[in-house]
Parts: C-alpha cells; structure tokens; sequence
C-alpha cells in the first residue's frame, strides 16, 4: 500500500476540549426562550406603563410567558430551526423563524381562553409583545450565527464524524469532507476487513464491531461508509449493522466527481433514479413571487419619476447619445431579453465581444461614473420586471458574450438561468458584483447564485432587498 498518505484521528485532547454542536444549540434555545420572555416584560412596561399608563404587577405578564416559549421550542424544533445544517446556513430562515412564533401564540391565546384567562390581557400588549419578540428572535439567531462562525474558526466548535470503508475510499474521504466543512473532523476511522496494510501507515480505532461499540455511547455525529459500488455484501452488511443506530449515515461508493449534480434521489417501484434538476421553490411559490416583484417596481417607478427625468437631462447634456442603454440579456430558460440602463458610456456594446467595464474606465462619462458608483444606473431594470423579464431578486444577467464564456469555464453557470434574473441578488449583497478578473470571481458569484436558488425563501428577498439599501454605494466601475 505504498503512496497512501498517513492518515490519524484527531487528538483526544482537541475533541474532549471541544464543544458539541448539541450544547450549542441547547444554549441558542435557552437564550431564545429568555428573549421571548424578556420581550413580555419590555411590552408590558411599553404598553400598559407608558402607553396606557396603567400600574399592573409584573408577575401577571409573566405568567403566559413560559409557556409561549415552550410552545416556540417545539415548533422551532419541528421546523429544523435546531438542526446543524440550520445553523450553518448563512441566511436566517425569517420565514420558519416568524411561522413558528406565530403557531406559538395561536397555542398561547386558545389555552388561555380555554381557561377564560384571555379577557385580563390587552390585546394591544399581545400585539406588541409579537412584534417585539420577532425582533429578539432576529436578533439573537443573527448573533448566534456569528459566534458559531467565530468558534468554528477558533476549532472550539465541532462536529465528530467516523469513516468506515476500505482503505482508498478513507483517505480520499477524509481530506474532501474536512476540507468541506470547518466545523467537520473526522474523529475516527474503521476499517472494512478483510485488509492487508502496514500498521505504521494508517492509524485505526478498529473495524465495524468497534464502531458499533462507539456509536451505542453516541460518540459521533455522522458516520460515512465508503465502498466500492460492486462490493454490494459489504455495502449491506454495514448498512444493516449500523442501522439500528440513532447516528446519521451516508454512504459512498464512487471516488470520482459526478458528472451532473445530485439532488437525492427516488424511488419507482424497484427503479431508483438520481434527482440531477429541481423545479426551483421560487417557481412553485410564483404567485407570491411575482406579487412581491409587480409591487415593488410599480411604486418604485412612481416613487422615482422625478429622479429619471433628472438623470435623463443630466446624459443628454453630458455626452450625445441615448437616455436608455440596451443590451441584449440570458433570461429565464435562456430567453433573450433587452435589459433597459442608463448610459453610462460613450459607447453601447451588444456584439460578440463585449469589453467589461473596468476601473478608471475611459469609456465611462463625468455623469457615468456617477451613476454607475451610486448604481441608478441600474433602475430603469425597474422596467424589466413590469414586463416580466427579470424579478427584483435574482442571479445578476450578463452580456451574451460573457455568459457565455463563463459557460465555458464553469459546467454549472447555466443553472443560474432556471430563475429569471434580478436587480440585485444574494451575491450581490455580499460584495460579489463587478469586473469578473479570474474565474474564481465568476465561480464565488456563481455559487451564491446557486444557493439563492436553492434555498429561495419570501423572506429571504426581503432579507436581500433590505441589505441592498446598505450597499447601493458601492457601485461599478
């Protein structure tokens, strides 16, 4: 087994000293039922002590507070909002997070007319104690993120996974799933009798009878199998052997990359078959999408009629040429669009080759380069979505010429065309926007594109189009 890269557990040392993910999240629980409790007591002292001027006991706005932050906890539970995967995502779930609260209080105002205690409490208080504790529950879960980040950095935070497979599949597992997750150590690794290595290459806990040993004291998180595909005896035997266990499993049986993605997989009676395309949520939640859109671009192009017909002067005074610029755009299903602009250069471009903007472009105007850095340029898009091209969230379209060269560099850029396009978008508002210099530029933008699409959300919009008010300066080129 000569060329096999010696492989070793994390010290015990480094996972005894190490917080769980369990006791995170217990801790994140505890701290959002405090919220809650806390928002009772800042709503009475709001409402009933300063707004009504009343002088009411504390303890009796107390009482229905347990209780609602009981409620939460299940329903929060029951939504996912207390899983790792929840708590590594880098949006907030705003949706499940106010829904859960929301069920809570129906739970909290039905027990409480069920025992005729509803009629000693102001409506008004109830209101304000929702509202406030919508806050909180943002508030302390956007904190919680960036102290997970912050403790996954620092190792102080992880989770244990064991492998169990042949030799190959460990050693080529256990660099591509710590190399995936920060917060993932692969703590233990078993291996698939029968076997002929040398002991000083690769150190082992055991084979499969230890690992049962080890996940009955719940000792890791996850558990990856990793077997050749043909190897179909040992595949079922580990999976039959580690099943009766409360561990997470997953199983591998191919080293190399697969050439589409998988989204799970289903079942046609004996036939199994590899989801490789989602019909993406926003499509399944189109109503509400569209609705969010249509609203938006009609007042914003009411609100800003006064604006355009400034910045329409100030082009045609600065430089001769069009007000709009036009240019033609990939929209959804690559459909072929013109998107509306203001001109910002002495030229408008829409050929084979078309030349990215740059920094201290000399193309750019005096009245350009304002516009582009302020990004109002960008506003008569406004027009786009009315017509029903583009949406006001979405993957940013690019001239023809440069999606299509980014195709070319990046097998899953086109995947970005399954929703229609938007004025601003997830990567967006993290600073992903601009000249595209190497193909990691186009690949960063790319992937967050891609999670937008995949975890679309109504509340995730609305989390967009408010951090893109705070980030309207930082315009192009």
């Amino acid at each position: 087994m000569a060329g096999i890269r010696k492989l070793s557990p994390v010290s015990a040392s480094r996972s005894h000293s190490s917080l769980k993910f369990d006791i995170f999240i217990r801790s994140l629980a505890l701290a959002e039922a405090g919220s809650v409790i806390f928002a009772a007591v800042v709503s009475k002292y709001l409402y009933i002590d300063l707004f009504l001027a009343q002088d009411q006991a504390v303890w009796l706005y107390l009482l229905p507070a347990p209780l609602l932050a009981v409620t939460l906890y299940l329903f929060m539970k029951q939504a996912g909002l207390y899983e790792a995967g929840a708590l590594t995502e880098p949006a907030v779930a705003y949706g499940k997070l106010w829904g859960a609260l929301t069920m809570s209080l129906l739970v909290l105002l039905g027990t409480l007319y069920v025992f005729k205690s509803a009629e000693g409490y102001s409506r008004g208080w109830f209101l304000t104690w929702f509202a406030l504790s919508a806050v909180m529950l943002v508030a302390v879960r956007v904190a919680a993120k960036k102290r997970l980040r912050r403790m996954v950095g620092a190792g102080r935070l992880i989770r244990r996974v064991a492998i169990f497979g042949t030799l190959d599949f460990i050693a080529k597992m256990k660099e591509d799933i710590e190399s995936s997750d920060p917060s993932i150590v692969v703590d233990g690794l078993y291996l698939a009798k029968p076997a002929v290595i040398a002991s000083s290459e690769v150190s082992f806990e055991g084979g499969l009878a230890e690992l049962k040993t080890a996940l009955a004291e719940k000792t890791y998180d996850s558990v990856f199998i990793g077997l050749p595909a043909q190897d179909t005896a040992r595949i079922q035997a580990a999976v039959s052997g580690l099943a009766s266990y409360s561990t997470e499993l997953l199983l591998c049986t191919e080293l190399d990359p697969y050439p589409v993605v998988v989204h799970g997989s289903r079942n046609f009676g004996q036939l199994r078959t590899n989801v490789v395309n989602l019909v993406p949520l926003s499509e399944n939640h189109g109503f509400i999408k569209a609705s969010l859109d249509y609203v938006v671009a009609a007042v914003g192009l009411i609100c800003l009629a006064p604006l355009f017909l400034l910045v329409a002067l100030a082009i045609k005074l600065d430089s001769p040429g069009p007000v709009f610029f036009r240019q033609r755009r990939y929209g959804q299903n690559n459909q072929v669009f013109r998107i509306f602009k203001f001109r910002t250069m002495a030229v408008t471009e829409d050929g084979k080759h078309v030349k990215q903007a740059e920094r201290n472009d000399p193309r750019v105007t005096r009245v350009g380069r304002f516009l582009r850095r302020s990004s109002i340029d960008e506003l008569p898009q406004l027009l786009n979505v009315l017509t029903g091209d583009m949406s006001i969230v979405g993957p940013r379209p690019h001239a023809l010429a440069h999606d299509q060269i980014f195709e070319e560099k990046l097998d899953l850029f086109s995947r970005r065309r399954r929703v229609r396009p938007g004025l601003t978008g997830w990567a967006q508002v993290h600073g992903f926007r601009g000249e595209t210099k190497t193909t990691e530029d186009i690949r960063s933008r790319m992937q967050h594109d891609l999670y937008y699409i995949d975890n679309w959300s109504i509340w995730l919009d609305m989390e967009i189009i408010t951090r893109t008010v705070f980030v309207l300066f930082r315009g192009a080129y």
